[in-house]
Parts: structure tokens; sequence; C-alpha cells
């Protein structure tokens, strides 16, 4: 099962509602019922099941940080850290942080927060249950553990760590992290770290359309220190303590120091960029002469992922057997629930220009074709439920797929009642019949 396959897995998991299991005192997922046991056996075999929780202990956490960070030294993370920009995957940014956070980080005493439990020296959570799936999902995605998280830089390098080799940047990656140094040099006066992101986003410098993985690559960049302050220094500078990253500017700001306190005015920390990117070609760029994306964006990782995603939950064209004209007895219509799950309802007949449906049996990934449907009705728990819907015909994520469909048989009765309903409640009423999505 290729990487871009597992993603889209465990993005349709993720989406779900969570739900707290009192066993492992952790906010669990559940898999929707789409998914198919050879592709959640795919998942395990791949390492990332979802819902694996651990719970990191603080001394080990920090020792195993250090360890694995021998493996590599600066010039090497910096080297996987313009590589991740564009042709190899975000992850691989983690390396840089991971290094940095390792070499500065003192052997000190679990010390918590009063009334938490969260470390006020390196900011480890105890008894916070992390779910590793999770964890690698947004490092692929998204970019590094935000905050300087040591249990998650630990799960990301030792990811990395079983890789043959650092990934080596080519032209575009290197040509993409000077046009990023360009557009932070060139924000207006006092442009704070939201519109910073846009003016990143604005130019596609990444592989993705996700603004908040721009905004994760400069709260990265302060991290290390290219964006920091002279009040709260990069950990390229010096080890600052969780504690002090904790503190914001005003309760509005969502980001930690260094970034909370950063704007354009102050700029890039040119000395610190030029420390940790010896050898790159770090000058500024003119966007009139951008090449060509290598690989294309549908090459990269995300890109495959995003591309894949927006392809399963675009609306989607016109079914062929749809037909036309408005909704009469013997249709039979898709209902999308969310993204990779759709249901089916049968039309039996018009009253007071409501329809009359009731749920078909049948699961779907993606809108069923008029040879995919079940022709038999899936009841609740008490019975047969039937409802009298409107706006069939004008609801988004609703689409006719058959018509002079015949009635499927059924040896339950009708129900007594049947309730009026708006068409675009079907998707939130459908866990009635179906308990497993």
């Amino acid at each position: 099962m290729d990487v871009v396959h597992q993603l889209w897995l465990l993005k349709q998991v993720y989406s779900q509602r969570t739900y707290w299991d009192e066993e492992v005192e952790a906010s669990w997922h559940p898999v929707p019922g789409t998914i198919a046991e050879t592709e959640m056996k795919g998942l395990e075999a791949a390492g990332h099941s979802p819902n694996q929780f651990m719970r990191p202990q603080h001394e080990q956490t920090i020792v195993a940080l250090k360890k694995l960070a021998q493996s590599w030294n600066v010039a090497e993370a910096a080297q996987a850290f313009v590589s991740s920009l564009w042709s190899a995957p975000f992850i691989w940014r983690s390396l840089l942080t991971g290094k940095l956070l390792a070499d500065g980080v003192p052997e000190h005493e679990y010390t918590p927060y009063p009334s938490s439990s969260i470390c006020q020296i390196c900011g480890l959570n105890v008894n916070e249950a992390t779910d590793t799936s999770l964890q690698w999902y947004w490092r692929m995605t998204n970019g590094t553990p935000l905050d300087g998280n040591l249990f998650g830089h630990v799960l990301a390098l030792e990811q990395l760590a079983e890789e043959d080799r650092i990934p080596v940047p080519n032209d575009y990656d290197r040509w993409t992290f000077r046009a990023i140094l360009t557009v932070l040099r060139s924000l207006p006066p006092k442009t704070r770290y939201s519109k910073a992101a846009q003016a990143l986003k604005k130019e596609r410098l990444l592989p993705t359309r996700s603004e908040y993985a721009y905004r994760d690559l400069l709260e990265t960049l302060a991290l290390i220190g290219i964006l920091d302050t002279k009040d709260y220094p990069g950990m390229a500078t010096e080890f600052t303590t969780y504690v002090k990253r904790d503190q914001r500017p005003n309760i509005r700001v969502e980001v930690q120091a260094p970034l909370a306190w950063w704007d354009s005015s102050i700029g890039i920390n040119e000395r610190v960029l030029a420390k940790l990117f010896e050898g790159f070609d770090l000058t500024d760029i003119s966007f009139e002469e951008r090449p060509e994306q290598d690989p294309g964006v549908k090459e990269t990782v995300v890109g495959a992922f995003e591309h894949k995603r927006a392809a399963r939950t675009s609306v989607p064209k016109a079914s062929p057997d749809a037909g036309k004209g408005e909704a009469k007895a013997g249709d039979v219509y898709a209902i999308r629930v969310r993204e990779g799950l759709w249901i089916t309802v049968y039309c039996h007949h018009i009253e007071d220009k409501r329809v009359k449906v009731e749920y078909l049996d049948g699961i779907y990934e993606e809108m069923p074709a008029k040879a995919e449907l079940s022709l038999s009705f899936r009841p609740r728990r008490d019975g047969r439920w039937q409802s009298l819907v409107s706006a069939l015909d004008s609801t988004s994520w609703v689409r006719r797929v058959a018509r002079d469909m015949p009635c499927p048989a059924s040896r339950m009765p009708e129900p007594e009642r049947v309730p009026f309903q708006r068409a675009k409640d079907l998707k939130h009423l459908a866990s009635w019949c179906f308990p497993e999505i």
C-alpha cells in the first residue's frame, strides 16, 4: 500500500468525531465502515493503524531524542529541510527542529506547571496519550511537531531513521527556499504571521493548498531561529524553556514564541540563516523567472494526497441514469454523508410536493452507479423508517442515480408514523438505520 493511499485512509478515520476511551484515557476515532478489512491490514503492515496510543515518559523521551539525533549533523538536517519544501515529504522538515531541540535541551527534572502535567522546561505532557498514527499523518501533511513537542519529534525521527538516505534538495527545492525568503523580506512593515502565511500561500510555494501548512512553516522557521526576536531567540541561538516559549503578547495570539512576538519589521535573522544553511544561495529571486515545478505538484506526496482527496470530495457529475424532471416514484437518490461515504434512498411516491423516501441497504465510498444499487430496505432496530422530505432535487450532495426501479419487497410492515424532514437532514438521520457509520 503506497503512502498516499495510507494518508487517504487515515484522513477518513481522523475526520470522524472522537469518543472518549475510558480504558486508555484518550480520544478515540472510530473507523468508518467504508474502509475494508484488507485496507486496515495494509495500514497495520505499514505501522500506521489508527488509535495506537502511547503515553510518553519524561526522562526516556529526552534520552531517546538525543540518541536519535546523533545519527545526523546540522548540515544534513538543513539539507533535508530544504528538500522537504517541495520534492521530499514534509516529515523531513522535522529533522532540523528535532536536531536543534536535542542538542539544546538540558538534562532536567520533570517540572510540571502547578495546574497541569506539562513540563515547564521542555513542554512534555506525560499524562497525554498520543496517537502515533495521527502524529505521522500530521507530519506528512502539515509539517513539524508544533511548540517543539519532544515526543512528537521522537516519533518523527524514529520514522526518518528507517529511511535509507537523506533527501538531496534539487534546483526547484533550492529555488523554493529562496522564494520563501524573498516573500518574507518583502512583506509590508509590521506584518504579522497570519498575513505572512497568506502571502506565502498566494505564491503557491508549497505543494499544498492548506494555509495551516504555511503557518506551520512560519512556526518552524521561528522555532529554529530564522524568525525570532532578541528577547525570544530560536533554538539555533539558545535553548529556551517551554514556559518562556508559551508567553504571548495577548490571549488572541494563537502561536507560541518566537513567532508570537515577531513581525516583518523585525525581519529575518540573517545570521542564523547563514549559519544553518551554509553553502546555500540565500539571495532573493524574481518570480517572473519561476522554473518549472520539479516534481510536478501531483507527483509530490502531499500534492498527490490532496489531489486524491479533491477527486473523492468534489461534487460528482450527474449520473447517466439520473434522467430529467422532478422526483417521482421509483427514483433512487444517493446522499453523501461525509467524505468517502454515500448511502441511498428509495422514492415511494409524492405527497403534497414532498417525496416519501426510505433508506436502502448499501454503503459506498463514491456516488454509486445504478448497477451497484442494493434493492432492499435498511430498517432501524425497531422497524422500518420512512420520511416525507422536501427539496430533494435542490439539496447539495444529493444526486439521483436511477429511475423506474421496482419497489423492494419487505416482510416488515411500513411504519405507522412518517415524519417530515428536509432532504439535507437525511445524512444526519442515517445513523438511525446505519449505526456502523
